[in-house]
């Protein structure tokens, strides 16, 4: 089993046309070294933000520190030993009184890309039912919070994208939730 993580993950976002989603597809490997292909079932549930989510590569629990509108959280992971044991913790989440949150599928492809003497990580992504996402990352310590953003805006724009801002993001999340809730309420189980 692998070890459970805490760290901070500072990350900027960019959403794209189906184009541009092409167009990464074909730059980014000559741009970055691929490391990661997968598709992950995510759910969230809140208060907070409190996530259960599989792929064939791992299976875990995942708890995101703070505001979602903010550049840089902290996160803590504790891998499972399947995909089984998540039905247990969806009782707990329920018995404590969490809320679920429409599931996602997403479809991502993950670079390491050099960038100013860093190692950062292109995530492209496909999140069915909703949109073509590129984000940037950096997992990093606290001390490091604050060095990181002008490089991940960097990145971004070398890419040929714009960064959309968190808050801006989230709105379009729960823009796109209440459009159709009859569909979303569980768009994959």
């Amino acid at each position: 089993m692998k070890e459970p993580k805490s760290f901070y993950e500072n990350e900027l976002k960019s959403l794209l046309s189906l184009k541009d989603f092409k167009r990464l597809q074909k730059e980014l490997p000559k741009k970055g070294k691929l490391f990661n292909k997968e598709i992950i079932h995510t759910t969230r549930y809140r208060p907070g933000d409190i996530r259960l989510r599989y792929s064939d590569k791992r299976v875990e629990v995942l708890c995101k520190e703070g505001d979602v509108t903010t550049i840089c959280r902290r996160e803590v992971v504790y891998p499972l030993q399947n995909k089984e044991e998540l039905k247990y913790f969806e009782e707990m989440f329920e018995l404590i009184g969490l809320k679920k949150e429409p599931s996602w599928i997403k479809h991502r492809t993950q670079y390491k890309y050099l960038y100013k003497g860093n190692i950062y990580v292109i995530d492209l992504q496909h999140i069915l039912d909703f949109g073509y996402i590129l984000e940037v990352e950096i997992l990093t310590n606290k001390k490091e919070i604050k060095k990181h953003e002008p490089n991940l805006r960097a990145i971004v724009k070398e890419l040929g994208c714009e960064v959309i801002e968190p808050k801006d993001f989230l709105n379009r999340v729960n823009k796109y939730i209440k459009e159709d809730p009859v569909n979303k309420k569980e768009l994959r189980k």
